[in-house]
């Protein structure tokens, strides 16, 4: 079966390639907003040369960024986890934010957005190369995942060990998301492909974090084994509010045959669930915990968390 091509790196959709966006590299002495497509690495630089690049997610809803101080402050601990050092300032990244929104007014009044901030190590001689942008949100399939959801498929690609780095940081290198959604893809065009751990539990896809419901509790990975993610420290808060109690532990593929509900999180999308976890098994519909937990989401997004 022919693997259909999978979608990667923002600004797919033609309006958003030449939007203006902002680009930091001291080896080429450029510190200036600019155009979108007009943005590169240097390849001696060790984003390029090592995959040594912390990055960050954002979205709008209704022009605002949603859960910018929670995102900004992931992203201070990538940096310190990645020991990346000399990049921008948590408060010059809400500078630019703003300031990227206005800039690019129009098509941001147009459509919700997403926004990407990436940084990486810079090289030996040169501080590092940094960027903030914005990249589409296919709404279709957003609308689509919520109300229809989305297959998973349960892959053979471990994780990588936290030794090799700590999963708390979210970086580009995402060779195992790659193949994981490679595989995916083999069984239906439109899964995610859910990556494994040491012990065989599932952790997490490269679009989203995972939760299941099983007899009332909301149960999600360890957090120490996964990316923490900033709508899923949302959805465990609304759970706590609604008096659903929520427990970590590892999510054995078992498990999430048994589970009531399976339950994906991620910033564009934002709470979704898994219609199909394998093949043979029984389609899933929409929930009634998932249906709590998006209309918890449309009420924040309404009345933002934390914008800029």
């Amino acid at each position: 079966m022919s693997v259909p091509p999978i979608a990667f790196g923002e600004g797919s959709f033609e309006s958003f390639a030449t939007h203006t966006a902002y680009f930091c590299c001291p080896a080429w002495d450029i510190k200036e907003w600019r155009s979108f497509d007009q943005i590169s690495l240097p390849i001696s630089d060790l984003g390029f040369r090592q995959g040594v690049t912390a990055v960050e997610r954002l979205r709008t809803y209704g022009g605002t960024v949603f859960c910018a101080e929670q995102h900004l402050l992931r992203l201070r601990e990538t940096l310190r986890l990645l020991k990346i050092e000399n990049g921008p300032s948590t408060g010059q990244l809400e500078r630019l934010i703003e300031e990227c929104l206005k800039l690019n007014a129009e098509l941001v009044q147009q459509t919700d957005v997403g926004m990407t901030i990436w940084i990486t190590a810079g090289s030996a001689k040169f501080d590092p190369t940094w960027a903030v942008h914005l990249n589409a949100i296919d709404h279709d399939a957003v609308a689509h995942r919520q109300l229809h959801g989305q297959p998973i498929v349960i892959t053979n690609v471990v994780q990588p060990p936290m030794e090799s780095w700590p999963r708390q940081a979210k970086v580009r290198n995402r060779l195992h998301y790659y193949l994981a959604d490679l595989e995916a893809k083999q069984v239906d065009p439109d899964a995610t492909g859910m990556l494994l751990d040491l012990d065989g539990s599932v952790t997490e896809s490269s679009l989203a974090n995972i939760a299941i419901i099983r007899e009332g509790r909301l149960i999600v990975p360890p957090e120490k084994k996964v990316l923490k993610g900033v709508t899923l420290g949302l959805l465990r808060q609304w759970a706590d509010v609604q008096g659903i109690p929520c427990m970590e532990a590892p999510l054995m593929p078992n498990e999430l045959h048994k589970a009531e509900e399976i339950l994906l999180v991620g910033t564009d999308t934002g709470v979704w669930f898994a219609n199909n976890c394998g093949q043979g098994c029984e389609v899933r519909q929409r929930g009634a915990f998932c249906r709590m937990m998006q209309e918890m989401l449309r009420r924040s997004a309404d009345r933002p968390i934390s914008g800029v």
